[in-house]
C-alpha cells in the first residue's frame, strides 16, 4: 500500500509539473505572438490574459482583445475571446466568441451578435500549426453593417477539411438555416427567411493553411470546384456548379453553370430597393432576356458562363471582365 501511495504521489507531481510547464509555455507563446505582430506594425492588444484549467485543460481567456492588420485593412475587437484545449491534446482547440464583437474591413464596420459562436480546429502538431480540419457554428446570428444592411439567421455552419493526399486541397461546406436577407431586399410577396442556403465545394491553394496565413500572406486559390451551391427564397431559386482554374493574378478560367428561376421577380426586387442605378438594371434586364430566350423559357435561366481571357461569356455574348479571385 505504501508503494502504491508513493506511485500515486509521484504521478500526481509529474502531471502537475507537465501542466505547469505546458501552461507557462502556452502563455509565453501567446505573449510572443502578440509582440511579434506589434513589431510587424499591427495593432495587437489585450487587457489581460488568464490561463486556467488544471489538471486536464489549458483554458485561455483574453480580455478586451483587439487585432488590426495594416496590410489588409481588416481589424477585429471583442470584450473577450477564449481558447480551450485538453492538456493531452493541445493541437485540438475550441474557440469561443462573446455575444457581441466587431469586424472592420476596408469597406465597412460590421457588428456581429449571436446567441452562440464557437469553432473547433485540429492542427498538425508542428511549429507551423497546419490546419487539418475545422468548423464554425453560429446560433441566432445578427450581422449588421454601418453601410446600412442587416443579415440574420437561425444558424450558420461552416466546415472545412484538408485532403489526406494533397495538403493544399481543402473541402468546404456551408449551411444556413432561417437566413433572413437584408430588409431592403424583402417585400410582401417573399417570406422573411430563405428555405435553403448551401455550399459544397473544394478549393486547392498554392500552399496549405497554417499560422503563416494569419501572420503573413493568405494562401491563394489555384483550383475551385463547386459541386453544388443553392439558395431558395420563396419561389426564387439559384443553383450554381462549375470548375475554375485561377492564375497568379487571381484571374479565373473555366465554366460555371447557373440556373435561376423567376429571374424577373429578382430583378424587380433589385429595382424596388433603389440601391442600383436604373440604367444599369435596364442593361442587366436586356442581357437576362437574351439568356432566358436561349433556353426557351421566359421565366427561368439555365446558362453556362465561360471564363476566358479575363472576361465572362454567355455563349458568344461577352458579359464583362471576370472577377479577381484573390484573398487579401
Amino acid at each position: 500500500m505504501k508503494r502504491l501511495l508513493i506511485a500515486i504521489l509521484v504521478a500526481s507531481l509529474g502531471w502537475f509539473g507537465y501542466w505547469f510547464v505546458g501552461s507557462v509555455g502556452i502563455q509565453t507563446g501567446y505573449e510572443e505572438w502578440f509582440e511579434a505582430r506589434r513589431a510587424d506594425g499591427w495593432q495587437a492588444e489585450y487587457k489581460a490574459l488568464h490561463l486556467r484549467g488544471f489538471p486536464n485543460r489549458f483554458d485561455t481567456t483574453f480580455e478586451d482583445i483587439a487585432l488590426a492588420d495594416p496590410n489588409t485593412g481588416f481589424a477585429w475587437e471583442a470584450p473577450f475571446f477564449q481558447l480551450f484545449a485538453l492538456s493531452y491534446r493541445p493541437n485540438h482547440i475550441i474557440a469561443v466568441w462573446p455575444e457581441d464583437h466587431q469586424l472592420s474591413t476596408p469597406q465597412s464596420k460590421i457588428a456581429i451578435r449571436s446567441g452562440s459562436m464557437q469553432a473547433s480546429a485540429v492542427f498538425e502538431p508542428n511549429s507551423k500549426l497546419t490546419l487539418k480540419r475545422g468548423n464554425l457554428a453560429i446560433e441566432s446570428a445578427e450581422i449588421s453593417s454601418d453601410a446600412g444592411w442587416t443579415l440574420s439567421a437561425e444558424s450558420l455552419l461552416f466546415a472545412l477539411s484538408q485532403n489526406e493526399e494533397t495538403d493544399t486541397l481543402y473541402q468546404f461546406a456551408f449551411q444556413g438555416q432561417g437566413v433572413a436577407p437584408p430588409q431592403d431586399l424583402q417585400n410582401s410577396v417573399l417570406p422573411k427567411t430563405m428555405s435553403a442556403l448551401n455550399l459544397d465545394a473544394s478549393v486547392e491553394f498554392d500552399r496549405s493553411w497554417d499560422i503563416l496565413a494569419l501572420e503573413q500572406q493568405r494562401p491563394q486559390p489555384t483550383q475551385i470546384s463547386i459541386r453544388t451551391a443553392d439558395a431558395k427564397w420563396g419561389d426564387l431559386e439559384l443553383q450554381v456548379a462549375g470548375d475554375l482554374a485561377v492564375d497568379n493574378a487571381g484571374v479565373p478560367t473555366g465554366s460555371v453553370t447557373i440556373r435561376v428561376s423567376k429571374w424577373r421577380e429578382i430583378l424587380e426586387i433589385a429595382r424596388t430597393t433603389q440601391q442600383f442605378p436604373q440604367i444599369s438594371l435596364d442593361t442587366v434586364e436586356q442581357g437576362l432576356e437574351l439568356m432566358s430566350s436561349l433556353t426557351g423559357s421566359g421565366e427561368n435561366i439555365d446558362v453556362t458562363l465561360n471564363f476566358k481571357r479575363g472576361m465572362v461569356f454567355a455563349g458568344p455574348l461577352p458579359l464583362g471582365p471576370a472577377p479577381k479571385l484573390a484573398l487579401r
